[in-house]
């Protein structure tokens, strides 16, 4: 696809069929930003306003890298692969294989794989055996946001291997990267002088040791594969992903958060995720270019396992690192410049409330309190719970006496919006709380309640449900009567029929996929 900057390059003068009038090339923007801000008023423009926030990343990003190109990056290099010139260049296509991570093997060692070759055509030849994707663009602009979510988790944690049929007979190309790079890499080696050959040898063992720690990561989500990864890579600093210089320049990270966030708002999205979004992008921003500093060397030189373990370790230690930092061991910038890239990357795909926070507990309770019970965040569980409760009616044979929820009568929506409003008080007796899923690490979210906690949660919403029942003028009984207000469930708990218990559980066993579906987890 052609640069996104149209005008960075010299036009070929027009002459039309009349005259011999030349139209005049634009002027190069002053700075990255106007850049960038011409770029996203032009694509806007060009697409009735249809940029998906993935788009609006990499139409600005493209511009940055234009602005700033360069038609040599390395003089005296001896090759380099047409993905990083693409890259260079600022065109679309490599930008959207940048932003999905596709061609991390490439990224993370073509440096090291051009010193070893003796000559440019070994050079070309292992790296493009070790890029996962080279050619055709990802056409980011016909996939469903569904789609855009599964190609970038197809590619995080970096691919590694296909895992695909072939021919058994076969060389064992086109089976991943690693695979590929290895086989082209063992081609080349015997015309290679010893210290070349040394050289090629170590690369393939790091490639073939780190395919290993990501083999680690493949059945695990991909959100949480990243989380762990990301601050590996930024200490390792050598994937363009995290090393553009677009995340040093603050103007441009501002506007451009100013943008999607603009963007999550006409998609929809609650406010208090987009005002919360935007306020984390700028906090780790802040926090970002006050500790700006080198990657301290011995960090560069650790292998990926080894800094996942120093991660692993400093997180123990330090349970409020998303707030203090990792501790001294690691540098300040971490934690400010991973959630930075996260903010902008993870939410440009999944959407505002995965948004990165320094403090989690200032968002935990806020779409609960009880001025907020109206709000689209605690509606749609409470649509998505009533739903949940249709179903497993029917699936018991038994019809529920409303449809759905917009057929609830006034009191019954606002019970089940109640309901929800409920959950922050009820999970604090087991000692969790609620937090945005971004802001909760793997080892502290609670994926499934046990059968203890379901029964203790269950105990204390039928409470809840009595205790709002009788205020409202509800009695019991023991026959059902609705115009009446009776009930033959508005009982302790002791003397309610095992059915009728069986829907508190359920109720209570549902709450972490509730919260799950808004961006929210459960976490000790």
């Amino acid at each position: 696809m052609a640069d996104i900057m149209a005008w960075h390059t010299s036009k070929t003068p027009k002459q039309s069929r009349n005259s011999a009038v030349m139209t005049k090339p634009k002027p190069k923007p002053q700075s990255a930003l106007e850049a960038v801000r011409v770029a996203l008023e032009h694509e806007e423009q060009k697409r009735t306003g249809e940029l998906k926030p993935i788009e609006v990343l990499k139409v600005a990003f493209c511009a940055f890298q234009a602005h700033a190109f360069l038609p040599i990056a390395q003089p005296n290099a001896l090759a380099e692969s047409s993905d990083r010139a693409a890259l260079r260049r600022g065109t679309q296509a490599a930008m959207d294989r940048l932003l999905f991570n596709v061609n991390y093997w490439r990224s993370a060692y073509e440096d090291r794989i051009v010193d070893a070759c003796a000559s440019k055509e070994d050079a070309e030849e292992l790296l493009a055996a070790i890029c996962a994707w080279n050619t055709h663009t990802m056409k980011l602009n016909t996939l469903y946001e569904p789609q855009v979510k599964d190609m970038f988790e197809r590619f995080c944690p970096p691919l590694v291997e296909n895992n695909r049929r072939g021919n058994a007979a076969s060389d064992a190309r086109g089976k991943g990267p690693v695979a590929d790079f290895v086989l082209q890499a063992k081609s080349i080696m015997p015309h290679l002088s010893p210290e070349k050959r040394s050289a090629l040898e170590g690369i393939v063992a790091d490639v073939e040791a780190e395919a290993k720690v990501y083999s680690r990561f493949q059945e695990q989500n991909t959100l949480d594969a990243l989380y762990e990864l990301l601050p590996a890579w930024c200490l390792q600093d050598k994937i363009e992903l995290v090393i553009a210089d677009w995340w040093n320049d603050a103007d441009v990270i501002q506007y451009v958060a100013q943008r999607l966030c603009d963007k999550f708002v006409q998609l929809g999205h609650a406010e208090v995720y987009c005002t919360y979004y935007k306020d984390m992008v700028n906090e780790a921003l802040d926090g970002y270019m006050k500790e700006l500093d080198d990657v301290p060397a011995e960090m560069q030189s650790k292998s990926l396992d080894e800094l996942l373990n120093m991660l692993s370790a400093a997180r123990r230690n330090h349970p409020d690192c998303e707030t203090d930092g990792y501790g001294s061991g690691l540098p300040a910038w971490l934690n400010y410049k991973e959630q930075l890239i996260w903010n902008m990357l993870v939410c440009a795909i999944y959407g505002p409330k995965h948004a990165r926070p320094f403090m989690a507990d200032s968002l935990q309770d806020e779409p609960f309190n009880s001025s907020a019970a109206s709000s689209d965040v605690i509606t749609s569980m409470a649509k998505n719970a009533y739903t949940r409760y249709v179903d497993s009616r029917q699936a018991s044979m038994a019809d529920a006496e409303y449809g759905s929820f917009d057929q609830l009568p006034e009191d019954l929506h606002r019970s089940s919006v109640e309901r929800i409003v409920s959950f922050p008080e009820m999970l604090k007796t087991l000692g969790y709380r609620i937090v945005p899923s971004a802001s909760c690490y793997p080892e502290q979210r609670i994926a499934a309640l046990a059968p203890s906690e379901i029964e203790v949660l269950a105990i204390l919403e039928h409470r809840r449900w009595c205790e709002e029942r009788k205020a409202a003028g509800w009695c019991f009984a023991k026959f059902k009567d609705i115009e009446g207000k009776k009930s033959p469930y508005l009982t302790e708990w002791e003397s309610l029929p095992e059915r009728a218990r069986e829907w508190n559980r359920c109720t209570a066993r549902d709450i972490p996929l509730l919260l799950e579906a808004e961006g929210l987890a459960i976490s000790r």
